[in-house]
């Protein structure tokens, strides 16, 4: 399926597998944190630092920590336990990487069951705790569809959040084995700013395809500031999960 309208989130579907074509439809994939497009940083992944917010009192660094103490959401010592393990990492990173990935037996039995609204119900925190977070959503033209590349990302959840395209990946690999051949006397710094560039404006090979959601969540968000409304978040389903963060079940009041 192929969703042709962005700039309503009621056309957005979640969990929905998409085929995105570039040359009918207006792509920006992201996936690093300094990815530049058309002079647009595009630093929305849930790994970003730099937009820090608060949920009940509890400052969080990232969407992504608030979103994995989530996975250890039960009411219990352990799981407390690893919640503050998690904001305790150097970074949203080394909480992913390390800390989830010591305790990966212990995530919820049950996450899969409501991991897509929590993930919409942490962004939409973030949207409504940063101003600069709002902002750069809304920097982003109408008629763009946001993808986050997850071609080569490892722990099969790639197909989940994002789309994966191996051909422009290949693509622009060679672009930037290309410039890195023809500037051999350019710094290592200026090196990779001319390949951010150069390789984020090669968005029309291929064709992306998954299910995209945290691109999907960033859309609706986005419409949702413009409209002065709530994200249509299946707030019932998360209050029947029992979802405790730090010691704090969360109520979801609308």
């Amino acid at each position: 399926m192929t969703t042709s309208n962005f700039s309503n989130s009621s056309a957005i579907v979640l969990d929905r597998v998409e085929v995105y074509d570039p040359t009918i439809q207006t792509i920006w994939p992201f996936k690093h944190v300094d990815d530049i497009v058309e002079g647009i940083k595009l630093n929305l992944c849930n790994m970003t630092s730099c937009y820090p917010f608060v949920v009940e009192g509890i400052k969080w660094r990232s969407s992504e920590e608030l979103y994995l103490a989530g996975e250890f959401s039960n009411d219990t010592a352990e799981h407390r336990s690893i919640q503050e393990e998690l904001r305790a990492a150097k970074s949203p990173y080394a909480s992913k990487r390390f800390v989830k990935g010591k305790h990966r037996k212990e995530v919820r039995s049950d996450f899969p069951e409501f991991r897509t609204q929590w993930m919409l119900w942490c962004v939409w925190q973030k949207c409504k705790g940063n101003i600069d977070f709002r902002h750069k959503l809304l920097s982003i033209p109408d008629n763009v569809i946001l993808v986050e590349e997850t071609t080569t990302d490892t722990g099969g959840s790639g197909q989940i959040w994002g789309c994966s395209n191996r051909e422009l990946v290949e693509v622009r690999k060679q672009v930037a084995k290309s410039l890195t051949e023809k500037y051999p006397d350019l710094t290592k710094k200026n090196l990779a700013f001319l390949i951010n560039i150069k390789t984020n404006a090669i968005r029309n090979k291929g064709v992306y395809k998954g299910q995209n959601n945290i691109g999907k969540i960033l859309i609706i968000c986005r419409d949702c500031i413009k409209r002065g409304i709530e994200p249509d978040i299946d707030l019932n389903l998360l209050k029947s999960k029992n979802i405790n963060i730090l010691g704090n079940r969360l109520t979801f009041q609308s």
